[in-house]
């Protein structure tokens, strides 16, 4: 049978505004979100294919990606909102939070993502994305840290288990640690660098298995005076006076088998998968933290956040939801599927159930044991930690070149963070 389409002549329309009565709402206005994250279109292409079946489901709302490059991101950020052009979603960094939720750039969740994200998440991961006692995002990827070796240079070496303290890290490396006629590393016995977070995330891990943050709770001072920072920084010194690694010597050599070990974020599993093969899982061992039994780690993490001149803040706020919740009984999130796809790594309770075998490899395991164990730690966020980072980079590479004592170096970074801090924002 064919159906006829009905129709209504335009006298009658007419008719029926001339009363004052209302014509039916045939259509409804399409709204645009757009999507702002550092992600390539390769990395998002996960996510992407979600776009487009939440565009199907919603056939009134249309998702755009815009990326930025992390090391711009957060001038994007500040530039797109000067220019009127900002996006409806952050995939906030969340060292940025403090600086964006001062500017009022981010708008607080609503009540029920607040509850979502209470119920759902890693505590440790949600306290990073909270300010001021409130939260303001939908964690999304986690990074936090671990030791790395490599099996085959602890085997040639002779050593037959990872390190468990520092004292044992030295020991282990000078085993591994190859020089050439010149004097030069080519085979490290540990590995540092090149970046600021290289440089300063393992010293913040070290710091907090000690017992320390960077910042002292004032948020106005640091700890880096106190001897357990000095001592942490004169183990790392002694690494490069006994010519067990140099400045030369990265942690992206590791894959060419180039460094013993060092203390790597999880995200670093796809440049090895990359480097190394599929079998890299034999080759590369994963450790806790030498500094003892009551070893911690360092986490940092994005979330996903609304802004708050987003002219569309309830749709944006749904499709967060929507994209970070399973997506059948059983099944990850959207959100987990690309973290997943790119090495990455998920604080949504249901993601990590959901990948039992994306996440229980002997690379994965150890980092989700300890975010799920309560030993990754994230530093509260400050407006200036950018710069504080790279004002501690700066006396770390300095004691390490022997330019400062640990001491000295130490006590440069304490003033000068301390004066950062002091700056107004």
């Amino acid at each position: 049978m064919t159906s006829k389409r009905w129709t209504m002549p335009v006298a009658a329309c007419a008719g029926l505004v001339a009363f004052g009565l209302s014509l039916p709402v045939l259509a409804q206005d399409k709204i645009t979100l757009t999507w702002g994250a550092h992600y390539t279109d390769a990395q998002m292409a996960p996510l992407t294919a979600c776009f487009r079946r939440y565009e199907q489901e919603n056939p009134t709302i249309t998702i755009r990606y815009q990326q930025s490059g992390i090391e711009d991101f957060l001038q994007t950020i500040l530039t797109s909102r000067i220019g009127g052009t900002s996006p409806d979603i952050y995939n906030v960094y969340s060292i940025w939070g403090k600086q964006l939720t001062d500017s009022g750039i981010l708008a607080e969740p609503p009540s029920d993502i607040a509850d979502f994200i209470a119920q759902n998440y890693e505590p440790t991961t949600v306290k990073a994305a909270t300010l001021d006692d409130k939260v303001w995002g939908v964690p999304a990827e986690v990074s936090l840290y671990m030791l790395i070796y490599n099996k085959a240079l602890f085997a040639e070496a002779g050593i037959a288990q990872p390190p468990s303290t520092w004292a044992e890290v030295l020991e282990d490396a000078k085993k591994i640690a190859k020089r050439d006629a010149d004097g030069k590393v080519v085979t490290a016995g540990y590995a540092f660098g090149p970046s600021v977070a290289n440089a300063t995330h393992p010293f913040r891990t070290l710091m907090f298995s000690a017992g320390l943050p960077l910042l002292k709770d004032d948020l106005m001072s640091t700890n880096l005076a106190d001897p357990k920072a000095v001592e942490i920084l004169s183990g790392e010194v002694e690494l490069f006076k006994q010519g067990l690694t140099s400045p030369s010597n990265v942690v992206k050599d590791f894959p060419s088998s180039r460094n013993g070990m060092q203390i790597t974020a999880n995200w670093f599993k796809q440049t090895l998968r990359e480097g190394m093969g599929e079998d890299f899982l034999d080759k590369v061992g994963v450790a806790p933290i030498p500094a003892g039994p009551d070893w911690k780690t360092y986490q940092y993490s994005f979330y996903q956040s609304v802004d708050a001149n987003s002219a569309h803040p309830e749709e944006a706020w749904k499709l967060i939801r929507w994209l970070n919740s399973p997506q059948a009984t059983g099944k990850r999130s959207c959100v987990g599927d690309m973290l997943v796809a790119l090495g990455g790594l998920t604080a949504n309770n249901a993601d990590i159930a959901a990948s039992a075998e994306a996440f229980g490899d002997s690379f994965t395991k150890p980092y989700v044991d300890a975010l799920q164990s309560g030993r990754a730690l994230s530093e509260p966020p400050v407006a200036q930690t950018a710069e504080a980072d790279r004002a501690l980079r700066s006396a770390i590479e300095a004691a390490w070149l022997g330019q400062l004592s640990p001491e000295d170096a130490l006590k440069k970074a304490d003033a000068e963070i301390t004066n950062i801090l002091a700056l107004p924002q």
